[in-house]
């Protein structure tokens, strides 16, 4: 067999161009404080191109222990569960467009079930860094007056009384918390973890 159509090798290439996506994403965020379209563009082009061209082997995905090429299905069907798991927090302003949408991106690289598992890593990442940044720079007391009220606003019926663009105590480049996420994710799975969720 040709090595270079083998599933190691296409798993391999896989996690390169995820990781070289992140690392652009990151920078850009660091750098702009936001993620441009055409990179998220790219990254759901490539992780679709990746799952279509690839060897489908088991089709168990890129994470699993065989790995296999999910398919356009599986890679738009990840994306899909990408966008779906991050919109709501767009929805209530949390997050921004560009998180949202790069999420869809990184759901393409890995199906449905890996993409909602790294939703969740991501989320919890993000969520560390932000109480490390407000540690950090001391602005507890501000965040925890934002937070009471985003939840009396929202005891009240009226989601929309903070609007974190602009009420914001600090804004955190989620890019980083996508590459914490996705790091620890993959490391857990690569290494022999069990998928968080299966189906």
């Amino acid at each position: 067999m040709n090595p270079f159509l083998s599933t190691t090798f296409w798993q391999l290439w896989s996690l390169m161009a995820l990781a070289l996506l992140l690392v652009m994403a990151l920078d850009s965020d660091l750098r702009e404080r936001r993620v441009p379209n055409l990179l998220v563009l790219l990254a759901l082009g490539v992780g679709v191109a990746l799952n279509t061209v690839g060897p489908a082997n088991t089709g168990a995905g890129l994470f699993d222990t065989l790995p296999g090429a999910l398919g356009a299905t599986g890679a738009l069907s990840g994306a899909l569960a990408g966008l779906l798991v991050f919109m709501p927090f767009y929805w209530l302003r949390a997050m921004g467009a560009g998180d949202v949408k790069l999420m869809a991106a990184v759901g393409s690289f890995a199906g449905p079930a890996e993409a909602i598992s790294l939703a969740l890593c991501t989320l919890v990442a993000g969520g560390l860094l932000a109480v490390l940044r407000m540690l950090w720079i001391g602005k507890s007391r501000q965040v925890l007056a934002n937070v009471k009220t985003v939840l009396q606003g929202w005891s009240m019926g009226l989601p929309h009384g903070f609007d974190a663009a602009t009420q914001s105590a600090d804004r955190l480049p989620y890019a980083l918390a996508f590459a914490g996420g996705v790091t620890a994710y993959s490391y857990w799975r690569l290494s022999g973890g069990a998928a968080l969720l299966a189906w």
